[in-house]
């Protein structure tokens, strides 16, 4: 096992990476490393480089290739799931997809747990950086009538489930799936949602102004809309005040909550929150 190597873990814990972060190539070869959020590798040219990665106990690890081929960087290197020395090997081509999940997403492996290695058998013959990032784990579904996918990115994960329930209920099976009731802080993780379930479905989310009449709230996130990203109807929201439409009428003032896909465009309305809807559930690293 390689010790700890603190002044290389500040370098890599640093990185800050997005997609447009550079890598730093450092004179050491191999050492353990805790991934708080993403950090990146650069393969060295040195054969029979150890590395040790972990992330925070209920979190996984998913590693892709930002230069290179990861799949190809199988003839140099290895990814093992967990630290140990009989770890299994992770291999691209066995990794299962979602269904319905984004097809422009980089090749990756997921580990199983929150520890991994990365094992390089050769020097590679190329310049090959490798991005590890911390992960939620994405079952297939969460139980019957339900699915879930990687649709925004390879971290988090979104269930959808079309048992309808009230708002209150949904939030409650959201949490008991250690998930969240569904944000739409952009407009991007919003077409992300849409390509992957459509327009036809009305699903709760968690913004809500039950807290404070006309206050709306990310219930999940505790954040406030505004001044953020938002997508109401025209003439939304409106308390249920019916506008000629077919929209269910409520008592004003009573306790609102935002469903998505109201109308054909998949904008925003304001429904009394014990009507009963599908929802989308997020887990986010």
């Amino acid at each position: 096992m390689v010790n700890m190597i603190p002044i290389f873990v500040i370098l890599l814990s640093t990185l800050l990476i997005s997609s447009h972060g550079n890598a730093v190539e450092s004179p050491l070869c191999g050492g353990r490393v805790f991934v708080e959020n993403a950090i990146v590798i650069e393969a060295h040219v040195h054969e029979d480089c150890h590395w040790d990665i972990q992330t925070q106990e209920d979190r996984i690890l998913v590693i892709t290739a930002l230069s290179g081929n990861l799949k190809e960087a199988q003839e140099f290197l290895t990814i093992h799931d967990g630290s140990g020395k009989d770890s299994p090997i992770l291999i691209v081509d066995n990794q299962k997809t979602h269904e319905r999940s984004r097809e422009d997403l980089l090749e990756a492996v997921y580990t199983t747990q929150s520890t991994a290695s990365i094992r390089f058998k050769k020097a590679p013959t190329s310049n090959l950086q490798l991005k590890i990032q911390k992960a939620v784990d994405c079952p297939f579904s969460l139980g019957t009538e339900s699915q879930c996918v990687r649709v925004v990115d390879e971290v988090s994960c979104y269930c959808a489930t079309f048992t309808k329930r009230n708002h209150s209920s949904q939030t409650t099976y959201c949490n008991n799936n250690n998930m969240k009731l569904l944000t739409l802080e952009t407009y991007e993780k919003e077409q992300a949602i849409h390509a992957a379930w459509g327009y036809e479905v009305k699903f709760w989310t968690s913004l809500t102004d039950a807290q404070q009449e006309g206050k709306w709230i990310w219930e999940s996130t505790n954040t406030n809309l505004y001044p953020g990203y938002a997508n109401w109807c025209t003439g939304e929201p409106n308390d249920g005040i019916i506008t000629g439409d077919s929209e269910e009428c409520i008592l004003l003032n009573s306790e609102e909550c935002m469903l998505f896909n109201y109308r054909s465009q998949g904008c925003w309305n304001d429904l009394n929150c014990d009507d009963t809807l599908d929802a989308i559930c997020q887990a986010i690293p």
